[in-house]
């Protein structure tokens, strides 16, 4: 019988694969908190931990007619971000992949009426939100890794129910599971022309006040334990803030976890920040 030990939101930006004196450089002298809440992470959560793989929620992934999962066994390549070049490239990757557990989820989803496929096929890509983490937390490449895309055109009721496909297939399974919903909160960027005047992870910096209180509450709602107070604002969220990835990855996290019923409080590792205008933070759920 299969289990998930624990999971996380995590954020996934791309400074964390810079050194610290280019992060300083870019920052105006400031370090951002996340590589050594990463650090920490790794040490005294997945370091002592029992499991097989982490499954990720990538929110770089779009899709649209449905739900994709990464079948593939080997998870192998050289990756640069087409998006920051300068910040993430030539990053080598060599995972081993989850074929079984993805199609196990795939299947569990078809049961229950939801459009899922999984994907096999040569050229699939994973994604730096994907990478990014799997950098910092499974660095020597031991535990199985399983992409997860968001799709694009899914409501949050939909992502809830994908969600607990995910979690009855992984407790069908054989396989202990580490969740990582890999994305950050609010999402609204600085323009152009704006943007060098708010490079800092300050968050006085976040695009607005709206999304700066949504973003808090959200944070304080969750280090409570109270995914039920959460699940009920996210269309509000979704709708006001531009959260990353329609904040699927926590949807379908949420679901993972039990829904409404799911008491998990977060703790904290580093500070709330902004990334150019986004709300950025790292939470992790003991099970």
């Amino acid at each position: 019988m299969g289990a998930i030990v624990a999971a996380g939101l995590l954020s996934h930006v791309p400074s964390i694969m810079l050194p610290e004196d280019e992060r300083k450089a870019r920052y105006g002298g400031r370090d951002t908190t996340f590589p050594r809440a990463l650090q920490d992470i790794y040490r005294q959560r997945i370091q002592p931990a029992a499991f097989d793989t982490f499954l990720i929620f990538d929110t770089h992934w779009c899709t649209t007619r449905g739900f994709v999962v990464n079948t593939q066994e080997r998870l192998r390549g050289v990756y640069t971000s087409d998006e920051l070049p300068s910040l993430i490239h030539d990053l080598a990757f060599d995972y081993r992949g989850d074929k079984a557990l993805g199609e196990a989820i795939a299947q569990q989803a078809g049961k229950v009426k939801l459009r899922c496929e999984g994907a096999d096929y040569q050229g699939m890509p994973l994604h730096y939100p994907t990478l990014n983490l799997m950098h910092y937390l499974n660095p020597e490449g031991r535990h199985r890794v399983l992409s997860i895309g968001v799709c694009q055109t899914a409501p949050h009721e939909r992502n809830l129910d994908f969600g607990d496909a995910v979690g009855r297939a992984i407790e069908a399974s054989d396989r202990r599971v580490i969740i990582l919903a890999a994305g950050g909160l609010s999402h609204q960027f600085w323009s152009y022309d704006d943007m060098a005047q708010h490079a800092s992870p300050d968050p006085n910096h976040i695009f607005n006040e709206t999304n700066r209180a949504y973003d808090e509450m959200i944070i304080d709602f969750l280090n409570k334990g109270d995914h039920a107070a959460v699940i009920d604002i996210v269309p509000e969220y979704r709708s006001k803030c531009a959260p990353e990835g329609f904040f699927a990855h926590y949807s379908m996290l949420a679901g993972a976890l039990g829904g409404r019923f799911c008491k998990a409080a977060a703790t904290q590792y580093g500070a709330y920040e902004s990334a150019i205008g986004t709300g950025q933070a790292m939470l992790w759920f003991p099970l």
